[in-house]
């Protein structure tokens, strides 16, 4: 009796102390948290990129401490590795209907997990079919227990991808999930900028995505600092089982997994963010969209973007997007994108003598807003509200005051031999060498991987790719600009 009371009195005082433990970590990451919070309400959108990335350290480290606290705290079971799920998750889908004949997974060199032909594939043949049953939805988000937050949340209720989010987290914590065995084959981690190091972040200068990469990572970090407040401070349900889940590794990498394999589908008469199984498995490769859902057999269905061979890896398009989005939302680049797009910052300076009718004229054609202009891919790079732009930026006063007269001047935007006339060699001349002088300082801004420092993985390998793509659009402008520019009538024949 002795043994056991004192055996009940050791248990009582160790759980004491496990619980102060736990009380202890929580106001620490409650402290943690709250500075996260803090740090990405106060930031200014307008001030400098060096004071972006001196406020990007600043809550990098921060997340790290929160992330060490939450390990400490909760434990990290070691998963289960990807490929030894894949049997379950091909019985699952075909207990429930899915049809992939001659489909197989696979692992390929770079891309890691998907799709493999086992019999040939003609174009624009049906190869699997995704039944709704299968798909996890915003809609199913709004009909579990994760309802009672999304009413009371104003951030739930408009934006469905951080909905599905969390409600993956819920049910990544439920083993007797619908979509266990889908969960169980999806990545332990992302190559998306929230799992770069600080080192590698760097690197991506200077290139526009560094600066969009800052503003993504503060928007998660922002996230998770709410979603954390709100789910250690109000009092439903679903917010309990959350508590012990909710953790900024989990949440990125829920983030991520949406970020990475959302798709948009119509159910009833709504447009829903889903997961698609099995179909989200798919790399991309440049071609036409050749995905639908089928409204009567209430499915989703992939056929061939092309003829697709026995051994061959079956590859969808993922929509005309530039490398930057890919790279951002994706984390990968596809090398000769013909929908690629460089984003240059401009703007008219606040010590502009002439910045208010520039600010006019651009106004009248809806350009007063805009900060970024995209120079693209191909034979034709400057886009129609960039070309608007130079042309503003570049007029004198006469200028301005001619055009600004004009109802609508719908001739600065448009390049072809009429509009150009009409606009005039000599604005055209300093239009397009501004630009030119401004690609040429841009591309001698880009220098090669080889003199950075730093072990080489998939994000420095994203990261390289991506910058070469960049450089290619400024050299594909710069021999366009010259060209365009021998092309000018000069004074003396106009």
């Amino acid at each position: 009796m002795g043994r056991k009371s004192h055996s009940k009195q050791t248990t009582k005082k160790n759980s004491g102390k496990e619980n102060n433990r736990t009380i202890q970590k929580r106001k620490e990451l409650s402290v943690l948290v709250d500075k996260v919070l803090r740090l990405t309400s106060i930031f200014q959108a307008a001030c400098s990129l060096n004071k972006s990335w001196e406020h990007h350290l600043e809550i990098f480290e921060i997340l790290k401490e929160i992330c060490n606290v939450e390990t400490a705290y909760s434990g990290k079971s070691k998963p289960i590795p990807r490929k030894a799920n894949i049997e379950k998750y091909l019985q699952w889908l075909n207990d429930n209907e899915a049809q992939f004949e001659g489909v197989e997974i696979s692992e390929f060199d770079g891309y890691e997990l998907g799709l493999k032909a086992v019999k040939e594939f003609k174009e624009d043949s049906l190869i699997l079919t995704v039944p709704t049953k299968v798909m996890m939805t915003e809609k199913n988000a709004h009909e579990s227990e994760l309802s009672e937050f999304i009413k009371v949340d104003p951030l739930l209720q408009n934006m469905p991808n951080i909905t599905l989010a969390l409600f993956l987290l819920l049910e990544k914590n439920n083993p007797d999930s619908l979509w266990k065995p889908y969960i169980d084959i999806l990545p332990e981690k992302y190559s998306t900028i929230l799992y770069f190091s600080l080192e590698e972040l760097a690197a991506l200068k200077p290139s526009p995505v560094f600066e969009s990469s800052l503003k993504l990572y503060r928007s998660i970090a922002r996230q998770y600092a709410y979603f954390y407040n709100k789910i250690h401070t109000l009092d439903l349900p679903v917010l309990k089982k959350l508590q012990e889940i909710f953790t900024f590794e989990n949440y990125r990498w829920a983030v991520s997994t949406v970020m990475t394999r959302q798709n948009n589908i119509q159910l009833g008469d709504n447009d829903v963010t889903a997961f698609i199984p099995l179909w989200d498995m798919c790399n991309h490769e440049h071609g036409k969209i050749t995905t639908d859902f089928n409204k009567e057999k209430n499915r989703g269905e992939c056929y061939a973007l092309r003829d697709f061979k026995p051994g061959e890896q079956i590859f969808i398009f993922y929509g005309a997007r530039s490398n930057a989005d890919l790279f951002l939302h994706n984390g990968f680049v596809y090398p000769n994108n013909q929908h690629d797009s460089l984003s240059l910052s401009l703007g008219i300076s606040a010590g502009d003598p002439l910045r208010e009718s520039k600010q006019s004229l651009l106004t009248k054609l809806g350009l007063a807003g805009i900060t970024h202009y995209n120079l693209y891919l191909g034979d034709n790079p400057v886009s129609a509200e960039l070309l608007a732009f130079i042309r503003i930026f570049n007029m004198n006063q006469e200028e301005l005051t001619k055009w600004s007269s004009q109802g609508l001047p719908g001739d600065l935007v448009s390049s072809d031999a009429a509009s150009a006339e009409t606009v005039g060699a000599a604005i055209d001349k300093r239009a397009y060498t501004y630009l030119l002088t401004r690609c040429g300082l841009i591309k001698a801004s880009y220098k090669r991987d080889s003199d950075e420092v730093g072990p080489e993985s998939i994000h420095r390998k994203n990261i390289q790719l991506l910058k070469e793509c960049e450089v290619q659009i400024l050299d594909g402008a710069i021999k366009y600009l010259e060209s365009a520019i021998q092309k000018l009538p000069t004074a003396e024949s106009q």
